[in-house]
C-alpha cells in the first residue's frame, strides 16, 4: 500500500534499524531518531518539526497482520528526469518471500507514470541477492564508492601543522569545487551520486548558512598556475557530535598529493573534538582508503551505484494476481 506519513513513519523507521542494523552511518542514524521522534508527537510532531501531513510522500509499505514487514522510498533525483529509489528494507524474518522484489517492482511503475526517465540507487557491493534482483529487473552498475567511519574517542595520530600549505576556498571557487567532484567520474555516475553545485558552495555566506543549519563546515584548497589540484572539506555537526571530511584530488595527482591531502585533514581534525568521523571515497577516490585507514578509520559500507533507464524492455518476473493483492493490503 501507498506510503502514509502519519500512519507510517514510526514503523517504517523501526523496520530500517531492524534491517540495517550496524551498517548505519551517523546521518542515517541521526534521521532514524529525527523519523521516530516526528512519529512520537504524532501530527502535532510533524507541524513542530516543519513536515507537512499533505506533502507527497512517494513510496510503498508492505503490511503482514498489521506490521509494517516491508519499504521503498523514491524521490526526484537532482537531475531533470531522473529518480532514486532510497531504500528498499525487509524485515529480516520475511526475507526470500519476493517481497523486496514486488516493491520495487511497484516503484518502477509508479516513477514510469510520473514520466521518470531513469532510476538510481545504491546496494552494498557484497549483498549479492540484492544485485542479482536489481541486475534482473534492468539496474546497471556505473559505479562504486566506499563509506569509511572512525569511532569517536579515539586520539588522532601525529597532531602537528598542516604537512600542505592550503588555504581557505574563496566564494569565486565554487564552481572549480564542483567540477573537482565531477572529475574522473562518468555522467550516469556523477547523477546517481547526485553531484550538484550547490554542495560545493565556499566562502563566507556559504559558512553562515553551515552555522545557521547547525554545523560548522570550512573548504581549502591547494592551488597551482593552473587552478585547483585538490581541496578539502571539513563538516561538524551540532549536536550530534560527529564529523565529516571530503577530500578532492586532480586524478593525475592523486599518488602524489592524496597522502598529504589525507594527511593535512587529519592535522585540522587534530584540533577538533575526537568524535566520530566519516568520510565517503567515491570512483578514483577510493584510492584514498590506505591513507584513512592507517589513521584508525574502517571500512562501513562500499556501495555499488546502479541505473535503469526506463523504457527498455526487461522481463518482470511477477507470482500473478496474489503479489497484486498483498501489495494491496
Amino acid at each position: 500500500m501507498p506510503f502514509h506519513p502519519l500512519r507510517h513513519l514510526g514503523p517504517v523507521a523501526d523496520l530500517m534499524t531492524e534491517a540495517f542494523g550496524g551498517e548505519l552511518g551517523p546521518w542515517a542514524r541521526q534521521t532514524l531518531r529525527r523519523m521516530q521522534r516526528i512519529a512520537r508527537w504524532g501530527a502535532l510532531g510533524f507541524l513542530i518539526w516543519g513536515m507537512d501531513l499533505d506533502q507527497e510522500s512517494p513510496g510503498f509499505v508492505w503490511v503482514e497482520d498489521g506490521q509494517v514487514v516491508g519499504n521503498v522510498s523514491f524521490r526526484r533525483a537532482a537531475t531533470a528526469g531522473g529518480w532514486m529509489i532510497g531504500n528498499v528494507a525487509v524485515h529480516p524474518g520475511w526475507r526470500g518471500r519476493s517481497i523486496g522484489r514486488a516493491l520495487v517492482e511497484a516503484a518502477l511503475e509508479e516513477i514510469a507514470a510520473r514520466g521518470g526517465v531513469w532510476v538510481g540507487l545504491e546496494v552494498r557491493a557484497d549483498n549479492a541477492a540484492a544485485r542479482r534482483l536489481y541486475e534482473h529487473l534492468g539496474f546497471e552498475p556505473v559505479g562504486e564508492s566506499l563509506e569509511l567511519d572512525r569511532p569517536g574517542g579515539l586520539l588522532w595520530p601525529g597532531a602537528g601543522p598542516p604537512p600542505l600549505p592550503v588555504q581557505r576556498a574563496r566564494a569565486a571557487e565554487s564552481h572549480a569545487l564542483y567540477l573537482l567532484a565531477r572529475d574522473s567520474l562518468t555522467r550516469t555516475h556523477q547523477e546517481v551520486l547526485e553531484i550538484r553545485p550547490s554542495a560545493y558552495r565556499a566562502g563566507w555566506e556559504a559558512r553562515l548558512s553551515a552555522w545557521l543549519e547547525g554545523r560548522s563546515e570550512n573548504w581549502w584548497v591547494l592551488r597551482d598556475e593552473g587552478g585547483l589540484t585538490g581541496a578539502l572539506r571539513l563538516t561538524s555537526y551540532y549536536p550530534e557530535r560527529w564529523h565529516e571530511v571530503e577530500v578532492l584530488v586532480r586524478p593525475p595527482r592523486m599518488d602524489d598529493l592524496g597522502g598529504p591531502l589525507v594527511a593535512t585533514a587529519l592535522a585540522f581534525l587534530a584540533r577538533r573534538p575526537a568524535w566520530e568521523t566519516v568520510t565517503t571515497l567515491p570512483g578514483a577516490r577510493m584510492r584514498l582508503e590506505t591513507f584513512f585507514t592507517d589513521a584508525g578509520f574502517r571500512p562501513l559500507r562500499r556501495l555499488l551505484q546502479m541505473r535503469r533507464v526506463l523504457g527498455t524492455p526487461v522481463q518482470i518476473y511477477h507470482e500473478g494476481t496474489k503479489t497484486r493483492r498483498e501489495m494491496n493490503n
